[in-house]
Formats: C-alpha cells, sequence, structure tokens
C-alpha cells in the first residue's frame, strides 16, 4: 500500500493506539483526540495531534472518524465535539472516509462531495475480533457485580451468536455452569458441542429464576417486565446488545434488579486492542478498494 495521509477525528482511548498503529502506515494527524499530556508522549514525524484544522500541511487521502450516534456531530473524549462539515475542505480529491455506525446523515454527506464512505463497524473482521474483549469486558464486569464466585456460579447468556460464543468459552475456562438459550435448534446443538446446557427461548420463563448471572447478547427486547419479575432476586443481568438492548431498563429499575447495559466494551476495557483493530479494518478498506488482497 502507497503510504497514505491519514486525518483522524475524536473518539475515546481507543482511536488513540488506532493513531498509532495507522502510522505505521503513513502520515497520520489527529484532531480532538489526544490532551496536551498525551500530545507530548506521541509526538513523532509520522503521527501528530492538531490543534486546529488549519494547521494541517497537506490534505488527506482518508478520513477515519470514530463510533458515531448518527449525526454529523462527532464524539471526543475531550468533550469538545467536532462537525463533519469543517473537515470535506481537509480532504483530497478521491479521498476514503470511513468510521464506525455512520448515520445516513453522515454518509449522505460526504457522499454528495464525491467522497467513497466505509463503515468499519460492519466490517466481518472487525466484529469477530472485537468479540474477544467484549466477554473479557462481561467477566470483568460480573466479577465486580457478582455476591458469588465466577467459578461455580450459573450462568446464562442469551443468544448464540459471535459474542455469545466468545462468552461461553469464557466463561466456562472459568469453572462456571453456563447455559444457552436461543431460537434455533441449531444453534442449541452447536451450544451443546461447547460444552454448554441449552434450551429454547420459549422456555425462558420457565427456567430464568436458576441462574446467578443473565448476560444478552439479543438486540431486540427480550427481559421485559414478566421476565425480570421472574428471575432470581439477586441475579445480575448484563446486557451486551447494541442500543437499545434487549433488556426493559425501566422496568429493571422499578424491580430494582441489578442491570448493567454495557456498550463499547472493547475500547473501554481493552482501548490499545479495540484501536488496533479499527487500524487494521481501515488499511483492508483502503487495500480492497485498490484490489489489493
Amino acid at each position: 500500500m502507497d503510504k497514505k495521509v491519514f486525518l483522524c477525528v475524536g473518539g475515546d482511548a481507543r482511536q488513540i493506539y488506532m493513531c498509532r498503529s495507522l502510522a505505521e502506515h503513513g502520515k497520520v494527524f489527529a484532531y480532538k483526540i489526544f490532551n496536551s499530556a498525551e500530545s507530548s508522549s506521541i509526538a513523532s514525524p509520522r503521527l501528530c495531534s492538531l490543534s486546529q484544522l488549519s494547521l494541517m500541511p497537506c490534505k488527506a487521502d482518508v478520513l477515519v472518524l470514530p463510533m458515531m450516534s448518527g449525526g454529523l456531530d462527532i464524539p471526543s473524549s475531550s468533550g469538545k465535539r467536532a462537525d463533519c462539515r469543517e473537515l470535506a475542505e481537509y480532504l483530497a480529491d478521491g479521498a476514503v472516509v470511513t468510521g464506525g455506525r455512520l448515520g445516513t446523515e453522515v454518509i449522505e454527506y460526504f457522499s454528495a462531495l464525491g467522497f467513497d464512505v466505509y463503515d468499519y463497524f460492519k466490517r466481518e473482521e472487525l466484529v469477530i475480533r472485537n468479540c474477544i474483549p467484549t466477554a473479557e469486558g462481561a467477566l470483568q464486569i460480573a466479577m465486580q457485580e457478582m455476591a458469588v464466585t465466577v467459578c461455580g456460579s450459573r450462568v446464562l447468556i442469551i443468544g448464540y451468536g459471535r459474542v455469545a460464543k466468545a462468552c461461553s468459552r469464557l466463561f466456562l475456562a472459568a469453572g462456571a455452569d453456563v447455559a444457552c438459550t436461543a431460537r434455533r435448534l441449531s444453534a442449541l446443538a452447536d451450544a451443546e458441542n461447547n460444552g454448554c446446557r441449552a434450551f429454547l427461548l420459549g422456555e425462558l420463563y420457565g427456567r430464568i429464576d436458576s441462574f446467578d448471572l443473565i448476560i444478552n447478547t439479543v438486540p431486540h427486547l427480550i427481559l421485559d417486565k414478566a421476565m425480570l419479575s421472574a428471575a432470581a432476586k439477586d441475579a445480575v443481568i448484563i446486557d451486551l446488545a447494541s442500543a437499545p438492548g434487549g433488556v426493559d431498563q425501566n422496568a429493571a429499575a422499578a424491580l430494582n434488579k441489578r442491570c448493567i447495559h454495557a456498550l463499547s466494551l472493547p475500547g473501554k476495557v481493552a482501548p490499545i486492542t479495540a484501536g488496533e483493530i479499527i487500524a487494521k479494518t481501515v488499511i483492508n478498506i483502503i487495500n480492497e478498494r485498490k484490489g489489493v488482497e
């Protein structure tokens, strides 16, 4: 891959390490990512933290946005947000624009200006690699919130997709008694082959009271008021599904259930790994665009 000029804007700690990884492939300009202390510690010929966009000496070939919230407003750990519309003039003709969970407004804005737009959060390799830090984050939360050890505890995982499989492997390794519930019989067979007990989701109401920890990975409402009422009084519930999640949070609060909606765990529990994963995915996008396998 030819050396590229990257403009990386906004985000949390994972973007710091993403910038460091991208600097191996070209010149990186970071805007609204590093604070002053971090800027001095990472100063290098190939990685520069900008206080103002006007200080860019050349236009960028690649714009890397963080995980977005839908609109043109760019999240920043510094609290000072940027607007996508102030970035376009600093991009070269034919530049690539990429980011996570890009909303329609962002995609349409940059596409209308002639830029190619890609959502790295929809890439399979990123989703798969993110499963491990997500599972480790769930284990960390469980250890903090539960009044019993994970070893020997009864753990229920709702769903059996990539994240659920990673969680089941990790909690089994920690000595938990793991059960999985899903709608598809093939998923249940897969769970049993991997050492878990398994039952159909339709049986959940009659079984949910027997678990110390409940981990939801299904991105639509599963644990409603009735289901939460049936859960054990002291059960800890961790919802790993993307917003709005699979748990009725209002009902959980009203029933005094310990429920944690754990979003963006890779960036919180393993920012170095999460940043490197994003960087690898961005490089894959650029290489594929050039027809490089």
